[in-house]
């Protein structure tokens, strides 16, 4: 069971950034509560601070660690530095980055060559980029001109989505990516899922890598 603290959602729908020691803690203590359990799986960081210094927001995921609150700690949408910073202060109860990454935002690839280095799990939020306005009938098209064209290719050759091609092919980048696909029926659910016993050959791989877009 995994959740993050660090970030608030007004009534206004506007999103806000506090990750003070003393709000990742309340947030820890009251998700504990709603969830009924004793230790939460997995806690993460969701978003750096720009207010509070960042040793001291993962300071108070050790604390939460320490007194048995949280099993293991996560960051996200943080870079090689924080990452860094965080491993150092975490050690091997950090297990996990979270970032944006897909066929459309390539700018982490930095931050995942480090998580391969360091044995993170590196889970890519919103995956789908690029190919998620596509339906599972047809492609998706921007401008007229159809977008990424070769998962869609490489999709009729597999009879699947190009979404579960996307997921495959996020899962060939590295063995320590798991995407984390957002989904609102049964049936994408399902094709997602499928994702991990989707093989993509060398030759599709490099035509997906040749297609995308470049790393920032």
């Amino acid at each position: 069971m995994a959740t993050k603290g660090g970030r608030g959602r007004p009534a206004d729908g506007s999103w806000t950034v506090n990750g003070t020691p003393r709000r990742l803690k309340a947030a820890a203590e009251a998700s504990l509560k709603r969830l009924g359990v004793e230790a939460i799986d997995l806690y993460q960081l969701h978003k750096p601070d720009p207010g509070v210094p960042f040793e001291e927001s993962v300071g108070a995921l050790r604390e939460l660690l320490d007194e048995g609150k949280i099993r293991l700690a996560g960051v996200s949408n943080t870079d090689v530095d924080q990452i860094r910073a965080a491993h150092a202060i975490l050690g091997d109860r950090l297990v996990s980055v979270q970032n944006q990454y897909s066929p459309a935002v390539r700018d982490s690839e930095a931050e995942l060559r480090l998580c391969a280095e360091l044995g993170l799990a590196f889970l890519p939020w919103s995956p789908l980029g690029g190919v998620s306005r596509s339906s599972l009938d047809g492609p998706s098209r921007v401008g007229g001109q159809v977008r990424f064209g070769a998962f869609h290719s490489v999709a009729a050759a597999h009879r699947v989505s190009p979404q579960q091609v996307c997921l495959a092919w996020l899962l060939a980048r590295s063995p320590v990516v798991v995407p984390i696909p957002g989904a609102s029926r049964p049936q994408t659910i399902r094709d997602s899922a499928a994702a991990a016993d989707l093989v993509l050959a060398t030759e599709e791989l490099a035509r997906l890598d040749e297609e995308v877009a470049p790393a920032g």
